[in-house]
């Protein structure tokens, strides 16, 4: 199947794979920040590779649509191109002109693409007009999206099939890369970019590393730096080597991407809402500092609990999130 994932605009260069590795239009093995190297990318970049022949296209940069035979293209028009004076520039009606073949899913990658909680907002509205000229519309997450408002709304304005897959993990490579059967016995404590989705993670850690003398590990911070100073290889690097990953994001309507890919290196997640937490650590996918602090403990003291967790995680990560598995549910969208 030849599969292009686009965007109207973005930060990520055009590019396509060929025997699984990302090369720019020049033929150059290419990364970007948030990749691991060019074999591995991260959250729906990873689209392009699970097909015989996947391509990925930041329209914006684009001075013609390339010639390709595409028989499916997931399209992200969630920036300029829902700007009134940019809409026809980056119009779907482009695409059928171009690829009359194709198959054209709307991707939902943003909840908001205005102002939030603004249903009347210009680009919102476009939004509802560009998805309603694609052939069905399609985003990652099983069903985080499904519990937000906005969702019900655009479903009352979309006449089209909406469609939920997981969001593809290079698991194998992960494995291979950053999986260790020892694993230092520290905590770590993830911080995301958002303010709002740290929530207790810093000082619930704080806490259960003075009471049970633990250590616990952080990414180095400083005044006036960038946040993600660390290339992504750097970032698992760093927190990779820890047996527990404390991540109390109490978000419910995010996939979780840090948590898959704690799964993948076999870490514990302790903690959050985040969709993916949900289904590979449920016991621990809570913001109750009560019932992580016992299950850190029972982790803690016994190895065969601990095993145990991991050995769920990794099952339930290559049911839903592996490049088989995804595949294999795009095979059966709906439109």
């Amino acid at each position: 199947m030849k599969f292009a994932l686009m965007m109207d605009d973005c930060a990520i260069n055009s590019y396509y794979i060929k025997d699984k590795v990302a090369y720019d239009f020049n033929d150059n093995p290419y990364v970007y920040h948030h990749a691991v190297s060019p074999e591995c990318f991260s959250a729906m970049q990873n689209l392009p590779f699970i097909f015989e022949e996947g391509y990925f296209f930041n329209w914006a940069e684009l001075d013609e649509l390339p010639d390709v035979d595409f028989d499916l293209i997931f399209y992200d028009n969630g920036k300029i191109g829902l700007d009134d004076k940019n809409y026809d520039k980056f119009c779907v009606d482009r695409l059928r002109d171009k690829y009359p073949k194709a198959k054209i899913f709307g991707w939902i990658k943003e909840v908001w693409v205005g102002t939030p909680n603004n249903y009347n907002h210009p680009r919102h509205l476009n939004r509802i007009k560009f998805l309603n000229e694609c052939d069905a519309v399609i985003t990652s997450g099983i069903s985080t999206f499904k519990r937000l408002d906005v969702f019900t709304q655009l479903k009352e304005n979309v006449n089209k099939k909406f469609n939920f897959i997981g969001q593809p993990v290079n698991t194998d490579y992960l494995y291979d890369n950053f999986y260790s059967g020892y694993k230092d016995s520290c905590i770590y404590a993830y911080l995301p970019n958002p303010v709002h989705r740290r929530g207790r993670t810093y000082a619930f850690a704080e806490y259960i590393g003075k009471k049970y003398n633990i250590e616990v590990r952080y990414k180095p911070l400083q005044s006036g730096q960038k946040f993600d100073y660390l290339s992504l290889k750097e970032f698992i690097e760093l927190w990779s080597k820890c047996a527990f990953h404390f991540n109390l994001d109490p978000e419910n309507y995010y996939p979780g991407n840090q948590c898959m890919q704690a799964a993948s290196v076999g870490c514990i997640n302790i903690g959050g809402l985040n969709e993916s937490h949900t289904i590979l650590f449920p016991t621990t996918a809570t913001c109750d500092e009560k019932i992580l602090e016992e299950l850190f403990v029972e982790y803690l003291t016994e190895e065969a609990a601990r095993f145990k967790a991991i050995e769920y995680a990794w099952t339930k990560l290559h049911e839903i999130y592996s490049f088989d598995s995804v595949r294999k549910q795009i095979e059966g969208l709906e439109y």
